[in-house]
């Protein structure tokens, strides 16, 4: 075989290897509509797609992630929401009155910062035993990239005082990859757009809460 010959055959290989690598890749970072499991959220938080701060090992689960209590919001008089209780390493629990509903955001920061992934929520499994309804809806592709918190309802069924801590299972988040698969473009209403401006955290909310989440932060 000439010089020549065993060159050409060399980069053939080469092309083929780089070719099944990229694909390998390629498939990982992409579900096509698929529901994305544990390997695949790492790698799309190791290449910047998505963010979740601060990040648990313990909370990823086969195929969702799962999320706890950060801040709790009670309605006022006015019909507003103000920020009644942040939990902390000194303040680990708020007692909910009976019957009692309010909204919680999750301590994780949650950022998808590329088009075509989305997220769903399940209610933990746990909140049965523990008389707690969850509400929750989804969130859509760059949500987050400009401080839009998670918010869910919390409702407590009892007729008597329930305690949510700062370990409660709130919901197990699902993100769906959708950039291999065929979509059409879909913009944010007014409406979805006044709600996200609402979401918008504080600019030291992460600062302060979430990436040294469980310091003494009052």
């Amino acid at each position: 075989m000439s010089y020549t010959s065993a060159r050409e055959g060399a980069n053939t290989i080469d092309r083929s290897f780089a070719s099944r690598k990229y694909k390998s890749v390629r498939e990982e970072l992409e579900m096509y509509g698929n529901v994305v499991t544990n390997r695949q959220l790492r790698a799309l938080i190791e290449s910047n797609c998505l963010s979740i701060n601060p990040f648990e090992e313990r909370n990823l689960k086969a195929a969702a992630y799962t999320l706890s209590p950060g801040r709790i919001l009670r309605r006022g008089d006015d019909g507003d929401y103000e920020v009644v209780h942040t939990f902390s390493s000194k303040k680990s629990a708020f007692q909910l009155k009976a019957n009692e509903y309010v909204i919680v955001e999750p301590k994780q920061t949650i950022i998808i910062s590329r088009p075509g992934i989305i997220g769903t929520f399940i209610t933990a499994s746990t909140n049965v035993e523990n008389g707690l309804l969850i509400l929750a809806g989804q969130i859509d592709s760059l949500y987050g990239t400009s401080g839009e918190a998670l918010r869910f309802g919390l409702k407590n069924l009892l007729s008597e005082p329930n305690e949510v801590t700062s370990s409660t299972r709130l919901v197990h988040m699902q993100l769906i990859d959708m950039r291999g698969s065929a979509t059409d473009e879909v913009r944010l209403t007014k409406a979805a757009k006044d709600v996200w401006e609402d979401r918008r955290r504080e600019q030291d909310w992460a600062e302060h809460h979430a990436v040294n989440y469980g310091a003494a932060h009052e």
